[in-house]
């Protein structure tokens, strides 16, 4: 048995020498047809759900499975942990909804993988992750990771409106958005437990102009 164990632990070290990690999200540029982008420097809309993709590859480029080299993902968004194990393809996934965030802010997202010793590192308890301090335990070995950078924007919808003959109720408009895919978003007045869009007016030059901060 010894001879097995040696040879077994060799090539485990050769392995991790030769992969990478690769983190990928659903907000960056990519080819038209592809859901996930790579780019080292990415852009994100204020209140925008993001999805984050991270997966181990070799020396070609080529994704590698992560059985028997890493048990599950840590992801770091900013302050916020997020932990994740291997679906049934070997990819880690997570999610993050960037909704307390302002405009130029720039955000590091970074993926690691680990492969679990004794009992897992971390535990989320009442929503809130707790560090196991067992001086029995051992600490989780951290295998690969990668990182990217989001800076946020902010897209305002500004519109000017002539005051027709018999004037405009604010109550009763609607703001229909139509997509490049033809679905639409109809966008009722800001209300005070809902947003939407806000129309002063009339102006002394006879328009209304309407303002719509899309959430995402």
């Amino acid at each position: 048995m010894r001879p097995v164990l040696v040879l077994l632990s060799m090539t485990g070290l050769m392995a991790s020498g030769c992969i990478s990690g690769s983190l990928a999200s659903s907000t960056g540029p990519r080819p038209a047809g592809w859901q996930w982008s790579t780019a080292r420097r990415q852009m994100v809309h204020v209140g925008e759900k993001v999805e984050f993709d991270f997966v181990l590859q070799n020396w070609r480029g080529q994704r590698v499975q992560p059985l028997g080299l890493a048990d599950y993902c840590v992801g770091i968004v900013g302050d916020e942990r997020i932990e994740a194990e291997p679906n049934m393809y070997g990819q880690f996934r997570f999610a993050h909804t960037f909704a307390d965030v302002h405009p130029g802010q720039k955000i590091k997202v970074k993926a690691t993988a680990y492969s679990q010793r004794g009992g897992q590192d971390y535990m989320k308890i009442r929503g809130q992750w707790i560090h196991s301090d067992s001086p029995y335990d051992e600490t989780d070995r951290k295998f690969v990771g990668d990182s990217i950078i989001l800076e946020v924007y902010e897209a305002p919808i500004e519109l000017t409106l002539v005051c027709p003959p018999d004037d405009l109720n604010p109550e009763t408009g609607v703001l229909r958005i139509r997509r490049q895919d033809e679905t639409t978003t109809v966008v009722l007045p800001e209300r005070r437990s809902k947003p939407g869009f806000v129309m002063t007016g009339p102006e002394p030059d006879g328009y209304y102009r309407i303002r719509y901060v899309p959430g995402g």
